[in-house]
């Protein structure tokens, strides 16, 4: 011990500091719909590259409505988090998983959440934690999930909002989501900086367990926004972009880089910066013999 503090003293200040000045990005997945146990990983290793410090919190097997999640390592990550990314579907967590989600959310610290993370939780309407179905969407990201189309998104960058720093460096000019288009009950406040429009097949009356509404055949909503102040006072950027097709689509991934940059209070990378894309099989899509 003696010897480490010895070599310690010596170290150059900001040698020491070196780790401390890289943000700590904790990814949350808790879900495997979409496979994010695939796509999260690849998304910290690329912002290793940009100077940020990571962890994936990983579920084993499929964590959806299920008491006690086996997370490695333990949620409690999130206690020592900058930035929390999140990806989830359907938990019903108890209180002990819980815990460190709320205490994240209480300390107003950013958050980044995706797609399927505004229904992040699936408790029943008896339970003490029935309200955060909704508001971990609502209050936290800045919409509840609502409905979604079916087939691919056509996107564009909102024009009125193109100098916005998450869309640095980001082609004009429409592109495709392979996702589904979620339709969206924006919060004041939230910046939207992509739309898209995706189609049901037909009009008509949609009934669920999230609500019932009229819906035309061709719909278009908002896919990212910036949220500079949440209900717990942080910054969040949250998008329904998730789909693992969308990891290979240029301009979906460098807005998910930005908005990670800009949600943790960093420069966004130039415009002329390299990033990343993936092609990650879809694991929906069985293989024709």
């Amino acid at each position: 011990m003696k010897l480490l503090f010895h070599f310690l003293c010596f170290l150059p200040l900001s040698s020491l500091a070196f780790a401390a000045d890289k943000p700590h990005l904790a990814f949350v997945v808790g879900t495997h719909h979409y496979s994010p146990q695939v796509s999260m990983p690849l998304l910290a290793k690329e912002m290793e590259k940009f100077g940020f410090r990571t962890t994936v919190v990983m579920p084993e097997g499929d964590p959806e409505k299920k008491e006690t999640v086996p997370w490695t390592p333990g949620i409690e990550v999130l206690d020592d988090a900058d930035v929390a990314v999140f990806f989830m579907r359907f938990l019903t967590i108890g209180d002990a998983q819980w815990a460190p989600i709320e205490r994240y959310i209480e300390s107003g610290k950013p958050v980044v959440a995706f797609r399927t993370s505004t229904h992040a939780f699936i408790y029943p309407k008896d339970h003490p934690r029935f309200s955060w179905n909704d508001d971990f969407g609502e209050k936290l990201q800045g919409t509840a999930y609502r409905v979604h189309m079916s087939g691919e998104t056509e996107c564009a960058l909102v024009e009125k909002h193109s100098k916005h720093p998450i869309l640095t460096g980001v082609a004009e000019g429409p592109f495709i989501s392979p996702g589904t288009l979620y339709l969206t009950d924006l919060e004041a406040g939230c910046v939207p900086l992509v739309f898209g429009t995706g189609s049901t097949g037909k009009a008509g009356i949609r009934e669920g367990g999230f609500g019932t509404m009229y819906l035309q055949k061709d719909e278009a909503d908002i896919l990212a926004w910036a949220w500079e102040k949440n209900a717990f006072g942080a910054r969040a950027f949250a998008t329904s972009f998730g789909h693992v097709g969308d990891f290979a689509v240029p301009q979906i991934t460098r807005i998910i880089v930005n908005g990670i940059h800009w949600a943790a209070g960093k420069d966004v990378p130039a415009a002329d910066a390299e990033v990343s894309t993936w092609v990650i099989a879809d694991p929906r899509k069985k293989k024709r013999k």
